[in-house]
Formats: C-alpha cells, structure tokens, sequence
C-alpha cells in the first residue's frame, strides 16, 4: 500500500527536526511522532515517519548527514583515534593455565615492543586457610599465615617473571620490560586498583579463575573486572592450549550498532594490523520482516565511516538473519574459520547471551575460542 507510513528512525528532537527540513528540500514528506509540545526532548525519543514508498529514496538522502553525525559524536564522545599497546596487565592465579597466559603476553608483546607486567593477589586464598572457629587463634596465626601465602606467591610469580626473561634473553629480544607485582586484597578490587596506577592498554585474563564452577564460562573475578574497568580485556579460556594469533586469519566482531562500535572497530583493527587478520563486522537478526528498516542503513553507515576512517582495508560487514541469534553465531564462525570474537561491553544482553547463555556451552566452551572485549 502506497500510503502506509512507517517508522525511519528515532533520533533527538534536534537531529528529528534538522533531517525533516533535510527530506522534505528533497520532496520526502515526513512527521514527527512522540512530539512533547511542553518540553520538546522526549526521553523515548523522536520518531521520523515516512511514506513506505520513500523509503529508498528517504535512506539514501540522510546517509551521508548520518555519517557526518558519527563523526562528530566520536570526536566529542571518544577522542583518541586509536589505542597504543605499550603495556600489558596479566593477572595470574598460578594455576596450571598462568603459563600459557604469559606466553601469550609475550607474543603480543614481541609484535608491539610492549612491556609486561605480571600480578597476583593472594588475600583470599589466606583468609579461606584461617580456622575462624576460634578467635583468639585467628588472631595469632593471621599474620603467620599471610607471611607464608606472601612468600610462596612471590616464588611462584618469580618464576613465571625469569621465565618470560629467560625468553627475551635466548632470543635476543630488546626493549620489552618484564615486571611483576604482588598484592594483599580481593582478586578483582585489587586488579581494579592495579588498572588504575600501571594504566595498561591491554589485559589479558583466563576465562575461569582455578576454583571456579563449571557452570559459568566466566569466573566472578573476570566479572567484576569487566563491569568496572574501561581497558581492552584479552580473555583465553583456560582449557585451551597456548593462542597463537598468527594462525587466527579471521576476527568476527559482533555489532548492534552502538555508536561505540565505530571506534571499537578501528581500534581492533589497529590491534590486528601486525597479523594477517580478516575482521568480520557482523549484525545478527533474528526478524525477517521490515520491522526496522534502518539495519541496511545503518550497516552501510558503519561501512562508510570503516572506509573512511581505516581506508582500503579488509572488513566485511554483513547482517545475518537467523531464527536464533546463537545459532547464526556459531554457524558463521564455523564456516568463516573464526578464531577470536570481539564484542562491546557495553551491550550487556548480547554479553549476556554470549557468556552465560546456551552459546557459552556449545560454542566456546567447545571451540575455546578466546574473547576480546572493548568498552
């Protein structure tokens, strides 16, 4: 039908109000829905209403003024083009999987001339080997029994620190500094405070800590971490073997259009730039109607800005549909050879579905795909 009106997009009033003067100097004749007369910015938003039948027309007329907004809310909102990997954070637990942290650490390390710094909090494994059933003998054993946990921590961290030294040594490498710390606190307040005074620029976490259920792919440690920290976090699973990222020729990047995208992906692609890398910029949509029409526009936007910002670069965007966003996921990175996943933490639902959902079990925990997370 001719005359069914549909929705375009839902912008700020302002935005609203400038791409309807915009359409109809075009001839696309437009309304404006969800109008508060008395206070004009609606917390829902503005809906921009058009005739079906120029809705070709009405997405081609406002992709460029689109892309240009990006811009300038990239500029405004995230300010650094790209991230520098000169330091890198790995929290270590000393479980069997530390080892293959730090070798992985120091190949990306190798690629950056990035240093390295290895840390470990060893208050709670202290406190779980107090006997609280008698007060007085907490009291005369905590500082016995912190001082030996210190001591053993410090050997164990010792020797992941001269076996990442030892390597540099034999392979001649120069300029990677190797550092470790040791801090008395909770896991993930403590790695918290340590992002704080190193600042690294990459993280890099197994995906279970060493007492931690089989039920969750992520420890709560990880968690937190995630939640509260703005760094890149680099997260392996802990039963796989050593990542080697010059094998992974494929990086799948899954996006609902979140504005934070743009400069997630650029940053990505600075990540990948010393590996033979394809990344794959992914939308999964489980509706097959045309409930929203914007999805094509706004996937040919981010492949506009990806062009303008990175140049001729191997990206491909694409929107899959699928009955079930899980589904489409693991088929893509089956048949694409995928070998790690970057997500936004912002986007809690699909980290959500991701990490804790059925895709947790039948795609990482099977794959041990390793996760690479931005914020």
């Amino acid at each position: 039908m001719k005359d069914r009106m549909i929705t375009l997009a839902t912008y700020s009033y302002s935005r609203a109000q400038l791409l309807q003067t915009r359409l109809e100097s075009e001839g696309v004749e437009c309304y404006l829905k969800n109008l508060n007369l008395i206070q004009s910015a609606v917390g829902g938003g503005v809906k921009l209403r058009i005739k079906e039948e120029n809705l070709n027309r009405a997405l081609k007329i406002i992709e460029e003024l689109d892309l240009s907004y990006v811009q300038e809310d990239l500029d405004a909102t995230f300010p650094h083009q790209n991230i520098d990997v000169n330091r890198i954070l790995v929290p270590v637990d000393f479980s069997d999987f530390s080892p293959k942290l730090c070798d992985c650490a120091l190949g990306i390390a190798k690629k950056f001339n990035a240093d390295i710094l290895l840390f470990h909090t060893y208050f709670a494994s202290a406190i779980e080997t107090v006997p609280f059933s008698d007060s007085y003998t907490y009291n005369s054993t905590i500082v016995e029994v912190l001082s030996e946990v210190e001591k053993n921590a410090k050997a164990k961290i010792k020797e992941l620190y001269y076996d990442i030294r030892n390597r540099l040594e034999e392979e001649r490498i120069e300029g990677i500094e190797v550092d470790y710390e040791l801090s008395a606190g909770t896991a993930s307040s403590e790695i918290l405070n340590i992002c704080k005074r190193y600042q690294p620029d990459l993280m890099i976490m197994g995906s279970r800590g060493e007492t931690a259920g089989t039920t969750n792919l992520l420890g709560s440690v990880v968690s937190n971490v995630i939640e509260e920290t703005d760094v890149p976090i680099l997260i392996l699973s802990d039963q796989a073997d050593v990542v080697n990222f010059d094998r992974i020729h494929n990086i799948m990047y899954a996006t609902d259009f979140d504005k934070a995208d743009f400069r997630a992906i650029a940053n990505l692609k600075y990540i990948t730039q010393p590996y033979d890398m394809k990344i794959h910029c992914v939308h999964f949509d489980d509706k097959f109607s045309d409930d929203d029409p914007m999805e094509e526009h706004r996937m040919q936007v981010l492949r506009k800005y990806l062009k303008r910002t990175l140049g001729n670069s191997d990206v491909s965007c694409r929107i899959i549909h699928e009955d079930e966003k899980s589904q489409g996921i693991e088929k893509y990175t089956q048949d694409q050879d995928i070998g790690l996943i970057a997500i936004l933490a912002r986007k809690q639902s699909l980290l959500q579905r991701l990490f804790f959902g059925q895709l947790s079990r039948k795609l990482f925990i099977k794959t041990h795909m390793p996760i690479l997370i931005f914020h």
